[in-house]
């Protein structure tokens, strides 16, 4: 049966109360316990099997309960977990592996090399039904060593996107499955068998999923259990918050501040990998005006726009790379608004004063010596579906204006605005989305790539290449300040905002809170309530 939702269930108290203490209580309030059973909401998932799910509540469920080869920190650098040690072969076709000894399923049974080469045989057998396709297509094949049951060598079909920053899928347990369409054949009712953290309590695909301690986890066996409740509207959790209903709940909702209200919920704001942005068609001659770029970026009030348009949901990016990736940059915005300088920007880059009908004029060069002068009124592209980019939008065109450029606002919805993106029909465009962790961006930014806004940059584009293939971290940072520099003085995209996820917890809630955009349940092994004692 389900676990209870409003608190601790009357039977088998003991199993899962501590600690009755009078310290804290407050005057006509009663002693206090601690419950380590914590109540999470999901939605409704058709498989915990990482095999042929694409469900975001099983990528984070899973990450409790499956471990991987390496993991990724809060500016996104790769660091080991199962992996204790790698090196790359000359060439960056090949990578070795040594595996930490010791790790175990959940069954007790060893993980070994063989589990590695049969979870990328499975994820490479089925090729876009899962999550983690892009993570292997560029693997050939794994080797083993009949010698060493913990060193594989992993061989790529290219060096172009060999990082260890794509092997962070969920290892998979080959002793419990004949071959890959095995374990791709279970799908309701799949029950995992992992090595991380956790393991599955209890399952129900209608109500519920319990997670537990796992004693084989080779960091400690976790003491609380993590109850998963079944929720059709993910933001109905909010709303249980206060009756401790839930005790943990994460909205992505740019108006999250009107749906919880109670202060005494605990709210934690967190980065994600969603960013809005501007960019220019450089199609286009007066948007390839690097000075001209600088001027837009000059003149729009980011500040204003996070609290007018996005709810404050969000900070400010010093490009459209991830705030402080790889330790480099952060949250904040290298052209902050000034008019003034916006207006001397424009100057620089060939407007002039205003035209008798108040439009800055641009000089073209004829290519013989002289030139003239055009009126320009670039158009602001926007996908009229996403309410709060068309308010931005407004609010950008007002501010153009009071630094001297007329632009349009050009408000296409769905597939329409798509189309007059891939037909490059702008100036400028307002768009948006999310990032792959590995945060390869030339199909935006390379010449080769045939990027949306026919951007060319010979500067650039080799080192779009460098960061791709294989390096050390710190080669790879390097690489990274100099793709930074070359975006932030370009603005080939000017970065307006990244979004902000909250993490919600109950008022009874106890314990850290540290969610990342992939691990939204991090810290979550120290998590307990405090209740009122039975």
């Amino acid at each position: 049966a389900s676990a209870p939702l409003l608190s601790a269930c009357e039977e088998g108290v003991g199993a899962i109360l501590s600690g009755v203490s009078d310290a804290g209580a407050g005057a006509g309030a009663g002693p206090v316990a601690v419950s380590e059973e914590i109540f999470l909401p999901m939605e409704k998932i058709r498989s915990l099997n990482p095999l042929n799910s694409k469900d975001e509540d099983s990528f984070f469920i899973n990450s409790l309960i499956y471990d991987s080869l390496f993991e990724l920190d809060d500016s996104l650098a790769a660091s080991g977990s199962l992996a204790e040690s790698w090196s790359y072969g000359e060439d960056g076709l090949s990578l070795s592996i040594r595996l930490l000894g010791g790790a175990l399923w959940e069954d007790g049974e060893p993980l070994d090399a063989g589990d590695v080469a049969f979870s990328v045989n499975c994820y490479s057998s089925y090729p876009e039904s899962h999550l983690f396709y892009r993570n292997v297509a560029n693997i050939r094949n794994v080797r083993t060593d009949r010698s060493d049951p913990l060193m594989l060598t992993i061989d790529f079909k290219s060096a172009d996107g060999a990082g260890v920053e794509l092997l962070t899928f969920p290892v998979l347990p080959s002793h419990l499955y004949r071959n890959p369409s095995d374990l791709n054949s279970r799908v309701g009712g799949f029950v995992p068998v992992g090595s991380g953290p956790y393991r599955v309590a209890e399952f129900d695909a209608y109500t519920h999923v319990t997670l537990e301690g796992s004693p084989s986890y080779r960091g400690g066996t976790p003491t609380n259990r993590l109850v998963f409740e079944m929720m059709p509207f993910r933001d109905d959790a909010l709303n249980m918050l206060d009756i401790d209903a839930i005790s943990y709940a994460v909205s992505k909702a740019y108006d999250r501040d009107a749906i919880y209200r109670n202060p005494s919920v605990n709210v934690t704001n967190f980065i994600s990998n969603e960013a809005v942005w501007i960019g220019y068609n450089f199609g286009k001659e007066a948007m390839r005006d690097m000075a001209f770029r600088q001027a837009v970026a000059l003149a729009i009030d980011n500040e204003e726009l996070l609290e007018t348009c996005f709810f404050k949901s969000g900070v400010v990016g010093d490009s459209i790379y991830y705030p402080g990736f790889l330790g480099v940059g952060g949250a904040y915005d290298p052209y902050p608004f000034d008019l003034g300088a916006a207006k001397s920007r424009f100057a620089e880059a060939g407007l002039a004063d205003q035209d008798q009908d108040g439009l800055l004029e641009y000089f073209a060069s004829d290519g013989e010596g002289g030139g003239l002068w055009t009126a320009i009124s670039p158009e602001l592209l926007v996908d009229g579906d996403e309410t709060a980019r068309v308010a931005a939008a407004g609010l950008i065109q007002a501010s153009l204006a009071r630094a001297g450029l007329d632009c349009r606002v050009k408000a296409l919805a769905g597939e329409e605005y798509l189309k007059a993106l891939e037909e490059r029909d702008f100036d400028m465009y307002m768009g948006g989305g999310r990032f792959s962790d590995s945060y390869d961006l030339r199909p935006l930014l390379h010449s080769a790539w045939d990027n949306p806004v026919a951007y060319v940059d010979s500067v650039l584009d080799p080192l779009l290449d460098s960061f791709a293939r294989p390096c050390a971290p710190e080669e790879r940072r390097r690489l990274f300040q100099e793709i930074h520099a070359v975006m932030t003085e370009r603005i080939p995209y000017y970065c307006l905002m990244y979004k902000t996820y909250a993490a919600v917890s109950s008022p009874s809630f106890r314990g850290s809170v540290d969610p990342s955009f992939r691990n939204i349940y991090r810290a979550c092994e120290g998590w307990t309530r405090e209740i009122s004692a039975p």
